[in-house]
């Protein structure tokens, strides 16, 4: 079988056992999600609310209330049913090719279509698609970091009759070097990937401190507005008030004191942060998961793509005695990777990046790649392995045979004729590169020494204002990375990361320390270097312990752990795997550290559009229950009647409410300290909701008693009735203070329009009839 399946024979197997796909979590059915919108305390308390408004004939207010369930209702199901399938879609953007067997051809597939039984051919820097026997080896090396956190390569040899890892590749790992022939043996849901990720979409969702606060807010408003309503149905029953009009107005009340708005309201400015997101290249997963991102003090994240491009380039050559012609020349027929041009002029290599980047030098130094392997042929190539620790290939050029060598400076520079003095000479150079966090490659023709090529993954431009932008947001950025201290150092540096008095601590140092040692140095580090996803888990729950909230940043399938356990867990779009987005609260699109503190910023601003409307909402519904509860139980006749109040209820729960949702970030937002708690009634929101709702209160109650006392009941309601509305328009300037006053034109119109509305009503006479002026 060493020629592989025919075609006939992998349709019927994949007819048989389906698609080489790794089942994942299913999303939430159409009906849950649904019923996940009435989980809500206010929702019920609304609902009896509209039933008690149309049982008594207010059809007004009934229809009202009702139509704002009904837009809760579609608000919150339409962007949750967007957010699952938005992330189903991320999934299948990426179409990973297997190179494949089948009948006697090579074919590349859709990794997909792969079934057992299939002959997999496998090259340095290919993705192994199924779990797999080695069939033949040439130095074939596998990553299997994603599945053991190992960052060390590890050699597969051809297989035996006892099968073992040593003879077995897994789904999900790549090709570091070597190539090999494989036979899957396990596809899709029974591949050695698919069992972590399968028990990992086992894990429930816990309620997010948003949920719990809104959930608690509801339970809350229930009993004072059940109180404070029946406290003035009773007094107004024993006072001899009629029992029709008490229930009336008791009715009114309850609508007047609760913010039905709020759920709705919630719902859409989590859904305008969400958006906001998704156009700054972060998908959120659930809208309420957003709201520990304002709060996070601490990222750690990842340096490979993250914090730099994952692009390795040449950085510097050396060149020794010869022309830069010969290096480059060297550097192409010493390869085993290739270059796919793209349409925009850009490349994409094949192979391992390391080889792809001398080739993308050479190509941008006008060597014709082509042209030149098309020059002779190579009879032998031996790929490069951990023992040689370098990659020999022998071509035969106009007749000539000619021998190229590269790898490991110490490897190649040893087999050359270089003089001791010259050896010692060019093994200071090396070292001077290494310090620069360059990858140094050593390259030769026939033993005679080329030079050197330093490699690098360069920067990403935008990473150092980003990490500026948090440090000054009061967040901690912390690099974690596998890579080696040097490497970490040099990026740290380049970023702006590193700062007077901070420390790097390494894997092997933090794996000797106790947990109580190691909280001790968290304050002083800012890289940890060489650590594995074990250790990145320690660290998570020891910045948690810290009373840390804490954001991770991971791609591979043991980062899941870590991305779990974190208060934001970010997964890579492009370079992470399903199981490290399945465990994520949030996936970058870019990979970009950039993205993920402007989606911080998002969540600071979202959770403070949430805490401004929320301040507003009670507020004013505090002022018009106890200005009505103060007016009845001073003696004085009911200051506003129920089409009144509930007009002043539906306008100003209604579009100012929605329009704070639009408020943009304010110059301050990413200048403070993130928040100290998860709690929308924290002691400042308690004040200003009592004093704003008081002031308001207190004001009408004066005006009312006033010209109640000195003219008419009809000039009292008159005038409170506007005053009511001027108020609290006026009160929603006040609790976005840092904000101009047209810096939101949808609030700026919304106000004018309720404005107009009132003079309106004022002025038309069948306005004034309506509201019995």
């Amino acid at each position: 079988m060493t020629e592989g399946l025919t075609t006939s024979q992998a349709k019927e197997l994949l007819q048989k056992y389906g698609l080489n796909e790794i089942p994942t979590k299913k999303g939430l059915s159409i009906f849950t999600i649904l019923l996940n919108q009435i989980k809500n305390p206010l929702f019920f308390l609304l609902l009896f609310a509209t039933i008690i408004s149309f049982l008594i004939g207010d059809k007004l207010d009934g229809f009202l209330i009702l139509a704002i369930l009904v837009l809760n209702f579609i608000l919150g199901f339409w962007q949750e049913y967007k957010a699952s399938k938005e992330l189903e879609a991320l999934q299948k953007l990426e179409i990973t090719l297997a190179r494949v067997l089948r009948d006697g051809e090579e074919v590349e597939l859709p990794a997909s279509q792969i079934v057992s039984g299939d002959m997999v051919i496998l090259r340095a820097g290919d993705a192994v698609p199924a779990d797999a026997q080695v069939i033949e080896s040439v130095s074939l090396q596998i990553n299997e970091a994603i599945l053991t956190g190992e960052s060390m390569p590890v050699p597969k040899l051809e297989y035996s009759n006892s099968q073992t890892n040593e003879n077995t590749v897994f789904l999900g790992t790549t090709v570091v070097s070597g190539r090999g022939k494989v036979k899957v043996i396990s596809t899709g849901k029974n591949t050695k990937f698919a069992g972590i990720a399968l028990s990992l979409s086992q894990v429930e969702e816990e309620k997010t401190p948003l949920e719990i606060a809104l959930n608690k807010l509801g339970f809350a408003l229930i009993g004072i507005v059940a109180v404070m309503v029946g406290i003035i149905f009773t007094y107004q029953i024993t006072q001899g008030g009629a029992f029709i009009e008490s229930i009336i107005l008791s009715v009114v009340l309850m609508v007047a004191a609760v913010p039905e708005g709020l759920p709705a309201v919630v719902t859409v400015v989590l859904a305008i942060g969400v958006r906001e997101m998704y156009k700054r290249k972060a998908l959120v997963k659930r809208l309420v998961s957003i709201e520990n991102l304002g709060a996070s003090t601490v990222i750690l994240s990842d340096k490979t793509g993250t914090l730099t491009k994952n692009e390795m380039r040449v950085k510097r050559i050396e060149v020794f005695g010869r022309s830069k012609n010969d290096l480059l020349r060297a550097s192409v027929l010493c390869n085993s990777a290739n270059l796919v041009i793209k349409e925009d002029g850009g490349v994409d290599i094949l192979g391992d990046t390391t080889e792809g980047s001398l080739l993308v030098f050479a190509k941008d130094q006008g060597v014709d790649l082509e042209a030149l392997r098309m020059e002779g042929k190579m009879t032998e190539e031996v790929p490069f392995s951990l023992e040689t620790r370098l990659m020999t290939t022998v071509w035969q050029i106009d007749g000539k045979k000619i021998t190229f060598k590269k790898g490991a400076p110490e490897a190649v520079l040893t087999q050359t004729t270089l003089s001791k003095k010259d050896l010692k000479l060019w093994d200071e150079r090396v070292k001077e590169m290494a310090s620069s966090a360059l990858r140094v490659l050593a390259l030769s023709r026939d033993d005679k020494f080329l030079g050197l090529v330093g490699i690098a993954d360069e920067a990403r431009p935008e990473a150092k204002e980003a990490i500026r932008l948090a440090r000054g947001a009061g967040i901690k950025v912390v690099m974690v990375t596998g890579d080696n201290e040097l490497t970490a150092k040099a990026i740290g540096e380049e970023v702006g990361l590193l700062q007077k008095g901070d420390e790097i601590l390494a894997g092997s140092v933090l794996e000797q320390m106790s947990d109580e040692d190691l909280l001790t140095r968290l304050e002083k580090v800012s890289i940890f270097a060489r650590i594995t996803p074990n250790q990145k888990l320690r660290l998570v729950r020891l910045y948690q312990k810290k009373g840390e909230i804490v954001a991770v940043t991971g791609d591979g399938v043991n980062d899941s752990l870590a991305l779990k356990q974190a208060n934001v867990g970010v997964a890579m779009g492009i370079t992470g795997t399903d199981v490290a987005k399945e465990a994520a609260d949030i996936v970058l699109l870019d990979d970009n550290f950039a993205t993920l503190v402007n989606t911080i910023e998002q969540g600071r601003l979202t959770y403070s559009n949430i805490l401004k409307v929320t301040r507003f909402l009670l507020a004013g519904n505090l002022s018009e229950i106890s200005f009505i509860g103060l007016a009845v139980l001073m003696g004085l006749p009911t200051p506003l009647l129920p089409a009144q109040i509930l007009w002043i209820n539906f306008v100003t729960d209604g579009l100012p409410a929605l329009a704070l949702g639009f408020d943009r970030a304010s110059p301050n937002l990413m200048k403070t300290p993130p928040r100290s708690g998860l709690n929308l009634l924290d002691q400042t929101s308690l004040k200003i909701i009592i004093l704003g709702g008081l002031l308001i209160a207190f004001t009408c109650l004066t005006v009312f008693y006033f010209l109640f006392n000195f003219y008419n009941l009809e000039a009292a309601r008159a005038s409170v009735f506007t005053l009511m509305v001027i108020l609290q328009m006026i009160f929603v300037f006040v609790i976005r203070r840092h904000h101009s006053a047209t810096s939101n034109k949808w609030l700026l119109s919304s106000i004018i329009f309720i404005v107009t509305m009132q003079l309106l009503i004022l002025i038309v006479e069948p306005l004034r009839i309506l509201f019995k002026l």
